[in-house]
């Protein structure tokens, strides 16, 4: 039966509509970027995720207006086909280039942690709870690979992009994207684990997002002629920074046992932060970046 989703909290209504986001303004826009640097994986691959993603945005949030269940499992598992593509796109990339220059690694990395949101999407719309998780953390999931599995990677790769013009990137830029790759796995482990593992992976990706705050504000700021992409880009560094400390105290109480924040609070915080704020900012500044390069040539 078609449904409004009236029964659901403002909470969760708002993290649907950040995923509703996610799929038709965050991946779109990344995907636009990838192919300015490294062209040598299977390019037909990537058209055909063009070509698919917003049909299959469409189709995946049409699920979201019925009953959690098989029916609308099967209508999300449009994004997992979409994403699958989109992995096996980065993974021809990876398999063709190897893991230099570590930029290019980094965009890959970005490509594959997609596929792992649209897992748990259509898990989250089947209606189960593999492991005991709640639905909302469920839910968390898919966003967080979405914007820190997808969105940063490939942020970090565009940086790096702009650092290799001049320099090769320096080892602290590699370690910076080492660190946001690891962070993934470990984040994820702490929930089926231990906290422990979550406190470790948070720290690790709060490390690296911050230093990518840095190298962006010192190194990418003075090197873009656009007002507005440099405005975009410091709100998007402000913002991760932000958004990175709120989810050091959200792990750390997980550990401590204490309330200091909420999920509906890191949800209307955190998560805006990092959706708004850094991922979409950073992501439109390099396509305003990408575009005068382009004009340039």
């Amino acid at each position: 039966m078609l449904l409004t989703i009236t029964t659901d909290s403002h909470e969760t209504e708002l993290i649907h509509k950040v995923v509703f986001f996610a799929m038709l303004v965050i991946v779109p826009l990344a995907l636009s970027l990838v192919t300015a640097g490294d062209e040598r994986g299977n390019l037909r691959l990537y058209s055909w995720a063009v070509i698919i993603q917003p049909i299959a945005a469409v189709v995946t949030i049409a699920s979201f207006f019925f009953e959690k269940g098989l029916l609308s499992a099967s209508l999300s598992s449009a994004w997992l086909i979409l994403s699958s593509l989109i992995a096996l796109f980065g993974l021809t990339r990876l398999v063709a280039r190897g893991v230099f220059p570590v930029q290019e690694a980094s965009v890959d990395a970005g490509l594959l942690y997609l596929s792992v949101a649209s897992v748990w999407l259509v898990i989250y719309r089947f209606g189960v709870q593999p492991f005991d998780y709640g639905e909302t953390i469920i839910l968390l999931t898919v966003v967080h690979f979405h914007f820190a599995g997808f969105a940063a990677p490939i942020i970090a790769g565009m940086v790096g992009r702009t650092l290799s013009t001049t320099n090769p990137p320096s080892k602290t830029y590699s370690v910076m994207v080492v660190s946001i790759v690891a962070a993934m796995p470990l984040i994820a482990a702490g929930i089926t684990f231990s906290p422990w593992l979550g406190l470790i992976g948070t720290f690790l990706l709060a490390a690296a997002l911050a230093i990518l705050a840095v190298l962006t504000i010192r190194r990418v700021l003075p090197a873009t002629a656009s007002l507005s992409a440099r405005l975009l880009l410091l709100l998007a560094a402000l913002s991760s920074c932000t958004a990175m400390v709120l989810a050091c105290l959200y792990a750390y109480s997980i550990v401590a046992h204490t309330v200091i924040l909420r999920i509906p609070t890191m949800a209307m915080t955190h998560g805006l932060l990092n959706a708004f704020g850094f991922s979409a900012s950073s992501l439109l500044a390099w396509s305003m970046i990408s575009r005068v390069g382009e004009r340039r040539q």
